[in-house]
């Protein structure tokens, strides 16, 4: 007799088991890597750039209490607004609040493992109502909490909470429609809300398509008044959110990055001839690492988190599904999503039609897919094999490919298997993959055979899943030399640094290139920040000045005024060949094995800081870096006597305006006529070309002109400043509509001057300047918040469930087999064991 891979026990659900081997599946990947990395996880890009050092400097600010002002990110910003999209609103992050920062670097991969355990097991909650065997579920959720876009996105590490939780939405609207059960959509609606407002936007597109496809299945018992109570909780849980989402939204106006949209041609076709057959790709083979497209090279996209590729079944499960029931609300979902991924305006809707092209919604349908496939292995009448064979024909496709000659340089001739970016790397994708369909037919002839084993599938799957993770990772993962680096220069050199700038007052350091956030690890205000999210008047400035700011801001060398108007310090150069400043000082030009090196370029080894950088000397140097102080340095808060209107500084060149600011204040017209009691205006033509000498002049002014203290904390600063007469005073810190101030205990207007930042008006004499802060619409934010929270309770008290002639039986399960009798007999029986206390006796 046939044994079946739907055959059933009277086992209780498993969850457990669904969560410990995600958890266990990624730790198991991660462990080799931090046994190698002293109990660290260093990846590389993100992952080290952002995730490590948001991580130690949230949970500085959440353990000191300093949620207003972060004077670590960037020039400084809002922390609720600027880490709502990285992990203010994460659960996850909440969790690491608990250790010491000491602890945080070394928990973060097991944090890692935590979310992939959880994405297990609601992906498990989710694929259990459609699928009869429990094996075969959790079979689905390790495909799901594996897949390439889970893969690809170790690198963000972020995303990960947001794939985590993201099934509970589906599963909350199924209990809505089909148990009635009121409350608990609202309640995930807000949870996603909170934990990253980007991607709950991508979300409320899918839930709604979602609905539409579900909203006909025999299955799914909605009616106009349970739409509307749908509706009702979408939009409550909304509003229990706002407390996040409302000072998000405001902080994010500003930023020109959310206004980007697609126009004309660039609605219906992709720019980049890559992009499609990437996508293609990424169904049928494991993820390329981010950055680093191989196959189909690219300069665009190369972070746009393309991955879709589920471990061992690739889309055999998924096409043999579609192919079988071409008319199930599964299948022309999936399709509807694939036209989606490829028109651009209708991807664009998942990201709240902006024009910057991102695949960060493919979780979503790959949750599908997972169901699918896991449906796939429990019905007996299917067999696989239909999907297997295009999977087979597909990598044979980009095997053949991958041999194609690439265009060769000028005057070399063209080799085969050159397509490829990474040609060894390519053909070890090819080979998991087609050792992986080598597996997967030798289940689906099993399956076939009725001697399939569910538990084997389970653990093979945990084991292909191990092999994905290993193939992706260990490739994008950085050396254990550049590790050990790392770790050393800036996850561990923080007591180092701080020997070197020990001071009283407040000042920023800049930094070389590739060390951005080494300073938030160490507890320094600073220039050079990459964080995406920040204080739009700091986007305002640098566009104003001419440095590029999205993503990251990176003013090069050549803006050397800027150092001086806002108040640098030091300069922290990279020894990147262990040469120092003084063997490089001292070297001939052939002794020096990086003699010819570039002078002016400001990653080169040279010690070229004194002449790109005037005013700064050389003062010492660590194991890692060698330091620089500036002797042009003004503190922070320093008084203008001049000022030049905007009509004015826009006349000057991007550059040049950045020199202007260190003499006078940029104000608008109605901004110079109210002052113009106390400040005059000033003719940049005097000083013809804003040279270096009459910026090195403009300092010094400034060091005369500058405040005696400067104190802060996250709720403001404290400045104290004496004046021979009454002066706009002004502070590099972006303006923002949460700060207000005093003079001496009388408010102020703040003026926001110099294109994003602060001054106020100080009288003759000694002046105390009080700048306080609070999230702008927080309180509004917290107060909608309560009130929404107040109104979902007395609605699920006031319509709790009543059940009424006509109603629909609740149900939790519909599998929609069309599968043996003998298969459904037994579930009715094992059903019924479970309803009857004698269960035991009757067994």
């Amino acid at each position: 007799m046939k044994r079946s891979f739907t055959a059933r026990g009277c086992t209780k659900e498993k969850y457990l088991m669904a969560f410990l081997l995600g958890f266990g599946t990624m730790l198991f990947t991660l462990l080799p890597m931090m046994f190698t990395e002293h109990g660290y996880f260093i990846y590389y890009g993100d992952y080290n750039a952002q995730q490590i050092p948001f991580y130690s400097l949230a949970n500085d600010a959440v353990r000191s209490g300093s949620l207003g002002w972060n004077w670590f990110t960037d020039l400084g910003t809002d922390f609720l607004t600027s880490y709502s999209f990285y992990l203010s609103g994460s659960p996850f992050f909440w969790l690491t609040v608990l250790l010491p920062r000491g602890l945080v670097i070394y928990a973060m991969p097991f944090v890692l493992a935590l979310k992939h355990g959880i994405a297990s097991l609601t992906a498990y909650a989710y694929i259990r109502r459609f699928v009869r065997g429990k094996n075969a579920a959790v079979t689905g959720a390790l495909l799901y909490s594996f897949s390439g876009f889970q893969v690809f996105n170790i690198f963000f590490n972020h995303f990960q909470d947001v794939t985590a939780l993201f099934p509970l939405m589906l599963i909350a609207m199924e209990e809505n429609i089909n148990c009635r059960r009121r409350g608990v959509f609202a309640l995930t609606v807000a949870l996603c809300a909170c934990v990253n407002y980007y991607f709950f936007a991508g979300q409320a597109v899918f839930l709604i398509l979602y609905y539409l496809f579900r909203m006909r299945c025999r299955d799914f018992h909605t009616s106009w008044r349970k739409f509307f109570g749908l509706a009702f909780e979408a939009v409550t849980g909304s509003l229990m959110a706002a407390f996040i989402l409302l000072p998000s939204a405001m902080a994010l106006m500003g930023n020109y990055r959310i206004s980007e949209r697609l126009y004309g041609a660039d609605m219906t076709a992709y720019t980049d001839k890559t992009l499609l057959p990437r996508l293609v790709q990424t169904l049928f083979m494991p993820a390329d690492p981010p950055a680093y497209p191989n196959l189909f090279t690219s300069e665009y996209e190369k972070w746009a988190s393309i991955g879709a590729y589920l471990p061992l079944f690739s889309m055999a499960g998924v096409i043999s599904f579609m192919h079988l029931r071409r008319k199930h609300w599964a299948s022309k979902l999936l399709f509807c999503c694939g036209v989606f991924a490829l028109v651009p305006i209708l991807n664009s809707l998942f990201q709240a039609a902006n024009s910057y092209y991102y695949a960060r919604w493919f979780y979503m349908p790959i949750l599908i897919m997972a169901m699918m496939t896991a449906h796939t292995l429990d019905d007996e009448n299917n067999s696989g094999f239909t999907g297997l064979k295009v999977c087979a024909v597909m990598t044979a496709v980009f095997a053949v490919i991958g041999c194609f000659p690439a265009k060769p340089e000028e005057g070399k001739k063209a080799k085969l298997f050159a397509m490829p970016e990474d040609v060894i790397y390519f053909w070890v994708t090819v080979g998991v993959t087609v050792l992986f369909l080598v597996c997967a037919f030798l289940i689906f002839r099993r399956k076939k055979r009725g001697r399939l084993s569910s538990i084997f599938v389970v653990f093979v799957t945990a084991v292909a899943s191990i092999i994905c993770v290993f193939t992706t990772t260990l490739y994008g993962a950085n050396s254990v030399g550049y590790a050990r680096e790392y770790i050393d220069s800036a996850i561990e050199g923080e007591d180092e640094v701080w020997e070197e700038v020990a001071d009283d007052k407040f000042f920023r350091i800049d930094i070389s290139a590739d060390c951005d956030n080494y300073p938030m690890l160490w507890g320094l205000p600073s220039m050079r920040a990459f964080q995406s999210v920040v204080n739009t008047s700091i986007m305002d400035f640098y566009s104003y000045v001419g440095v590029p700011r999205d993503v990251a801001s990176r003013a090069k060398l050549s803006h050397y005024a800027l150092r001086g108007l806002l108040s640098v310090k030091y300069y922290y150069k990279e020894k990147k060949n262990g040469f120092t400043y003084e063997e490089l000082l001292h070297a001939s030009p052939d002794s020096s094995p990086v003699s010819s090196a570039d002078p002016t370029d400001e990653n080169t080894d040279i010690a070229v800081i004194p002449d790109e950088l005037p005013g700064f000397r050389y003062v010492g140097e660590t194991d890692n870096f060698e330091i620089y102080e500036n002797t042009l340095y003004v503190p922070m808060g320093f008084a203008y006597n001049t000022y030049v209107t905007r009509a004015t500084a826009d006349d000057k060149s991007k550059l040049q305006r950045e020199k202007l600011m260190m003499k006078s204040l940029i104000l608008t017209d109605e901004q110079a006529e109210r002052y113009s009691d106390i400040i005059t205006e000033y003719d940049p033509e005097i000083t013809v070309g804003l040279s270096r000498e009459t910026y090195k002049e403009f300092c010094r002014k400034k060091q005369s002109l500058s405040a005696k203290s400067f104190t802060y904390d996250s709720h403001g600063f404290t400045s104290e400043i004496d004046l021979d007469s009454p002066k706009l005073v002004f502070f590099s810190v972006p303006y923002s509509s949460g700060w207000t101030a005093e003079v001496n205990g009388s408010p102020v207007d703040i003026e926001k001057v110099n294109e994003g930042f602060m001054a106020v008006r100080a009288e003759k004499g000694s002046s105390t300047i009080v700048f306080r802060y609070r999230t702008p619409y927080l309180r509004e934010g917290i107060i909608i918040s309560c009130i929404s929270a107040s109104v979902l309770a007395a609605y699920v008290v006031i319509f709790r469930r009543k059940r009424s002639k006509g109603d629909y039986p609740d149900h939790k399960h519909f599998y929609d087999y069309e599968s043996c009798e003998k298969i459904k007999a037994a579930q009715e029986y094992c059903d019924s064991l479970f309803n009857t206390k004698s269960g035991k006796e009757e067994k």
